[in-house]
C-alpha cells in the first residue's frame, strides 16, 4: 500500500476543478466544494474517478 500526500493531492484537485469551472464547466464548482470537505480516503477515490494518477502523489510505497 502506498502512502499518498493528500495535502498536495487536495491542492491539485482544487486547482483542477477551479480551472475547469473558469474554463466553461460551471458544474465543477460542486466538485470543488465536495473536495474541500472530503476525508483522505474519499479524496483519493474521487481523484481516481476523475482520472488523476495517484502515483504522482506517493510519499512512500510499502511494496518497494
Amino acid at each position: 500500500m502506498a502512502l499518498i500526500d493528500t495535502g498536495s493531492l487536495r491542492e491539485y484537485m482544487q486547482d483542477y476543478c477551479g480551472s475547469a469551472m473558469f474554463s466553461g464547466f460551471p458544474g465543477a464548482i460542486a466538485d470543488l466544494a465536495e473536495i474541500k470537505r472530503m476525508d483522505d480516503r474519499q479524496l483519493c477515490r474521487k481523484a481516481e474517478s476523475m482520472g488523476v494518477d495517484l502515483r504522482h502523489f506517493v510519499i512512500s510505497d510499502d511494496e518497494e
